[in-house]
């Protein structure tokens, strides 16, 4: 028999072997489980199937799977139509087993501090997807805040038709595959200070960090250090182009060859601003455009003159943006949601009050003529 301690909106729940599942069936929506310090043991998938957080102490809360090495189980599933669930503060050890670590269909969870290792093994069936740490697929507007995914049989994180996603503070590192996949319609994701070193272990995937079939993906503040066997950050293009993405301000060291590879071949590659990277010791070209560079590309040269100042700001904010022709500027809270939208119309003098939003850390995205511009902004 299942034994818990019950507050008014949490439930403790003790360590123990697929006990979590029960635990989830009788609460109610909005509670949080608290996890305690030890071991639960998972032999099938643990659902989410109402609005819950599921919350550890940190490391020394840890969720393992034991479902065997050739079935394909993931640990923590949150299916579509559950939204708004939060899992927070603990390690998930996925033992070589087979399946992802955690699998997300619905829209606007948080992942917190939950640190994923060891899933996925490549005597399942199941798609190469199958086998990361952190699968996003079919979900929108979800934020994932300083997790960590490594050691994992495929991708670190890896995002399938998931638009709207942000991603802070992660660290992906020695995945056999990418550390961060960003694929088949998952526009508009923001990747900001996040690590994503020495990926790509068993050439698994296309380096680093892969980019297919998207519009608006932003990479910056980032480091792709030391990517295995081929490129730091990978536009592949193997289903579809990109347009008007941004990678920006990021350190990209010791790729086995190119730093960035763009592919502008079958599918075209537009409105792309690469700028103010560092680069060291990558095997080749710090960028590569295998095919033709485009002329609607925004790269270093012209990216030095562009500022948004002064950064942290108090009541107003200067966009400066040398020759580029402003169309308009947006600033969003950490989690997606807008704050502040202005066209070019009220853009006077290049000047935004924000003199009415509460401090904290925001994300701002200026469209302009070569594309668009996002980075992170704070507003003390």
């Amino acid at each position: 028999m299942l034994s818990m301690g019950f507050s008014a909106f949490a439930v403790d729940v003790p360590p123990g072997t697929n006990n979590l599942q029960a635990a989830i069936n009788s609460a109610a929506p909005g509670e949080t489980l608290n996890l305690q310090a030890g071991t639960y043991f998972v032999s099938s998938t643990i659902t989410l199937n109402k609005q819950i957080t599921l919350q550890g102490v940190g490391m020394g809360t840890i969720i393992q799977k034991t479902n065997g090495a050739a079935a394909d189980v993931a640990a923590i599933v949150i299916p579509n139509g559950v939204n708004g669930c939060t899992l927070k503060d603990f390690r998930l050890l996925g033992q070589d087993q087979g399946g992802p670590g955690i699998m997300v269909f619905s829209n606007s969870n948080s992942l917190i501090n939950v640190n994923v290792s060891d899933c996925g093994n490549n005597s399942a069936n199941g798609p190469g997807s199958w086998r990361a740490g952190i699968l996003l697929e079919g979900a929108e507007d979800n934020v994932l805040t300083d997790v960590k995914s490594h050691h994992n049989s495929w991708v670190g994180i890896s995002q399938h038709s998931s638009p709207g996603t942000t991603i802070t503070g992660a660290d992906c590192f020695l995945n056999h595959g990418e550390g961060l996949t960003i694929d088949l319609g998952s526009h508009n994701c923001v990747v900001t200070n996040s690590l994503f070193n020495e990926n790509n272990v068993s050439t698994r995937g296309v380096g680093g960090i892969g980019i297919d079939d998207v519009n608006n993906a932003t990479i910056q503040y980032c480091t792709i250090n030391d990517t295995h066997n081929l490129h730091g950050i990978t536009f592949q293009n193997n289903v579809g182009g990109e347009d008007g993405c941004v990678i920006t301000n990021n350190t990209i060291n010791n790729s086995s060859q190119n730093g960035i590879r763009i592919r502008n071949c079958t599918y075209a590659v537009t409105n792309t601003t690469i700028g103010q990277n560092s680069y060291t010791g990558n095997g080749s070209a710090d960028v590569y455009w295998e095919c033709d560079e485009p002329t609607a590309f925004l790269g270093q040269q012209e990216m030095q003159v562009l500022k948004i100042y002064p950064n942290p700001a108090v009541d107003v904010v200067s966009v400066d943006f040398g020759q580029a022709a402003i169309n308009g500027f947006e600033l969003l809270s950490i989690t997606g949601q807008q704050v502040l939208t202005i066209d070019s119309e009220k853009l006077a003098g290049n000047t935004i009050d924000i003199s009415g939003i509460s401090a904290g850390v925001y994300i701002y995205k200026v469209s302009h003529n070569h594309g668009t511009t996002t980075g992170r902004l704070v507003i003390k």
